[in-house]
């Protein structure tokens, strides 16, 4: 009774902060973590060999969402926490969204789970998942995390309760998991590239002039090209004998491996359905703030998120090299989401990345560190912190081109500023 009265005051508290415009996914969760420590490994237990866990630094909102347009497409049921808060909480309220008013899971095929790295083992702790999804190890916020060969041990700890492990063998720490869990029983699924393309690849090794290292001769997929259109990219994997095309909303290489490893679970989960599963992929939206477009008052409007030098190298190179933008707008917040360290913007280098004659303007809570960045590498910019302010002078603008790279928690300011001037998509 205790349990159920839980679950139905929180799906009550849900759409409350539904219709007051929140996402509504942190504070139900907070509540059922201080109430009823032990709600996910009750509910979650008898259905733990349908969970697939996605984790790693940078990727996971994307990989989730073609996941589960994949899955959905080939028409299962598929639970997951749909707004990328991806602690336990967020699965929480994910889950308590879904269930009924008297605490019942629904019949369902699949969950999920976008997976924070650090919460990953908590996660496991009571509960084997089918699956564990590791897309890199990156430097990512060292106030949390420490250094990267930590974040790769907080990954295996997970994917030891899993029955397969599905991996980056490009990524040299996940590779070394990948032995250890082999020796402990673990099925491991690799994906990659072919050695024509590794020039793309952008990790812990290529910001510091190395090459990339790859682990295995042929990985179980393997990406053999890449096709760019405007705003899509034509992909063709290998898949054992077979050759597989598929074609992204998404750009970026970042975002082909992404697609790898989507191919790779659903070779593994539905290869009788994968027809279906890539004609969802084809028609998904683009998630929020991952490269999203939005055209807001005769403007074009690129968002792409940053949380690290890795992809910060990748979005400068996708969204501003290769774009050509009128302006180019850097929004940077220090707050427990984005990490308070920042020291990591001195390894993005920006020479060469902005075209000269682009407009460049920064913002947020570290707005003056960005610039401080940008004006050792020889580029000027016009510091406004207030982030509403800064939305206020480009949307008054004549600027019909705008790129803005915003941290975490900077993300969300952004479009909620751009709110007052047009339609921004949902993130629910």
């Amino acid at each position: 009774m205790y349990r159920r009265l839980l679950v139905f005051t929180c799906k009550l508290l849900i759409k409350v902060l539904r219709l007051l415009g929140k996402n509504g996914s942190a504070l139900p969760g907070l509540i059922i973590e201080g109430l009823y420590p032990d709600f996910l490994d009750k509910s979650l237990t008898s259905v733990q060999q349908k969970i697939i866990l996605v984790t790693g630094t940078n990727g996971k909102t994307t990989t989730t969402k073609m996941l589960v347009a994949a899955l959905r497409g080939t028409g299962a049921r598929v639970v997951t926490n749909a707004t990328g808060s991806n602690m336990t909480r967020g699965l929480i309220a994910a889950l308590i969204e879904d269930m009924s008013y008297f605490g019942i899971i629904k019949p369902t095929d699949w969950f999920v789970f976008e997976m924070d790295e650090a919460y990953a083992p908590i996660f496991t702790n009571n509960i084997s998942p089918m699956m564990v999804v590791a897309l890199n190890v990156l430097r990512d916020q060292l106030d949390r995390y420490g250094e990267i060969d930590k974040t790769a041990q907080l990954i295996k700890r997970a994917a030891l309760k899993a029955k397969t492990f599905i991996y980056n063998e490009l990524d040299p720490l996940l590779a070394g998991v990948a032995v250890q869990l082999r020796e402990n029983s673990v099925v491991t699924r690799s994906f990659g590239a072919s050695k024509d393309l590794l020039k793309n690849i952008s990790n812990e090794q290529t910001l510091h002039g190395e090459s990339v290292i790859t682990e295995l001769e042929t990985p179980s997929t393997e990406v053999v090209s890449v096709e760019a259109a405007l705003d899509t990219q034509l992909i063709a994997l290998r898949t054992g004998d077979e050759m597989v095309k598929l074609q992204i909303p998404v750009k970026g290489f970042h975002n082909v491996l992404n697609a790898a490893a989507v191919i790779s679970v659903l070779n593994e989960l539905v290869p009788e359905r994968l027809a279906q599963a890539k004609a969802a992929i084809e028609h998904m939206p683009v998630p929020f703030g991952r490269g999203e477009k939005l055209h807001i008052r005769g403007k074009s409007i690129t968002v792409a998120l940053v949380k690290n030098p890795s992809g910060f190298a990748s979005n400068l190179e996708t969204f501003v090299k290769q774009a050509n933008p009128e302006v180019v707008v850097f929004v940077v917040n220090d707050k427990f989401a984005d990490g308070r360290d920042m020291s990591w913007l001195w390894d993005v280098s920006f020479k060469d990345a902005i075209p000269k004659s682009a407009t460049i303007f920064t913002s947020g809570t570290r707005g003056y560190d960005i610039a401080v960045r940008l004006k050792h590498d020889g580029i000027e910019s016009n510091t406004l912190t207030s982030i509403p302010k800064i939305i206020q002078l480009l949307m008054k603008s004549n600027y019909k081109n705008v790129v803005i790279i915003p941290t975490y928690t900077a993300l969300f300011e952004v479009r909620t500023a751009l709110k007052r001037y047009g339609k921004v998509p949902r993130i629910w």
